[in-house]
């Protein structure tokens, strides 16, 4: 049970939790809710979506398990630093995915397939021999139609994507596109020594993080847009610009200090508490209404 416990515990629960906003409001948009509200359909799915973007971490830091033990600022949350072996990460990310597709599959086949799109970003991603990680461009391409999907994972529980869910899913794309492109900027030293070819050192930090805030800056505009045409609740559209002011206000910052890991770490978990706090309160106002 303690060796079970261990391994259970290299997963990057705050990351994987943090990953159910996009499927999770899409449930809460979705058309063709049943009534009585079905809790039971409810659990099954968020359990399967909780399993299934637990593999990808996991597949992700199996593949990077090397470049995490001797990144200075992550050895130590490295599986290997804490004697775990790869193999054992690789069949508990293994096991994940099985787990939440065999779930996935006694919902609708709508999102079976959603989940099984999702899989195979994951492995373009991270498995060696593909490895879109190292990719420039390719590895935000993977982000754009990721983040869409995960979305689409929870709007397409109960019926087909109707005509609001690509401009919706769009602010998903473009946000988890963002986010990655700010990450790379993070993380842009440990890449360029082990030589992977992160969009931020092909192109620069300066370059990529200002696209990463352009690329957030369209998603807020877009989730305005969605508001002001009553596609989305039309009062969410009046919070999110301040939202967007105060997002602009902590990039800038991160850029006027430098970029440094530490500064675009903060301004990383700046901009989760924000998007954080907009999906709530869509959430919250989408049920009220």
């Amino acid at each position: 049970m303690i060796r079970v416990l261990r391994l259970l515990g290299c997963i990057r629960l705050g990351e994987v939790l943090l990953l159910q906003g996009a499927p999770g409001i899409g449930l809460v948009l979705a058309p063709g809710t049943p009534s009585p509200t079905p809790w039971a359909t409810y659990t099954l799915f968020l359990v399967a979506s909780v399993l299934l973007v637990a593999h990808i971490w996991t597949l992700n830091d199996w593949a990077d398990a090397d470049l995490d033990a001797q990144d200075g600022n992550k050895s130590s949350q490295s599986f290997l630093r804490k004697g775990l072996t790869r193999s054992k990460v690789g069949g508990l990310s293994a096991t994940l995915l099985l787990l939440g597709l065999a779930l996935f599959s006694q919902l609708s086949t709508r999102t079976l397939g959603v989940a099984l799109g999702i899989t195979v970003l994951g492995v373009v991603y991270s498995v060696p021999g593909i490895r879109a990680k190292g990719i420039a461009v390719l590895s935000s391409a993977v982000h754009l139609a990721g983040g869409a999907l995960h979305f689409l994972l929870g709007y397409t529980l109960f019926a087909p994507p109707d005509h609001h869910a690509i401009p919706l899913a769009l602010f998903f794309a473009l946000t988890f596109t963002a986010g990655h492109c700010v990450q790379e900027v993070q993380d842009q030293e440990t890449d360029r020594s082990a030589g992977v070819r992160t969009n931020s050192v092909v192109f620069g930090k300066r370059p990529m993080f200002c696209i990463g805030v352009v690329l957030f800056s369209a998603s807020y505009i877009d989730l305005i847009f969605l508001c002001s045409c009553k596609i989305s609740t039309g009062y969410f559209g009046l919070l999110l610009v301040p939202l967007l002011l105060l997002h602009l206000i902590y990039a800038h910052q991160a850029l006027s200090v430098g970029l440094s890991f530490t500064d675009v770490y903060r301004f990383r978990k700046r901009y989760r508490a924000i998007l954080a706090t907009a999906g709530c309160v869509l959430c919250l106002l989408s049920w009220l209404s």
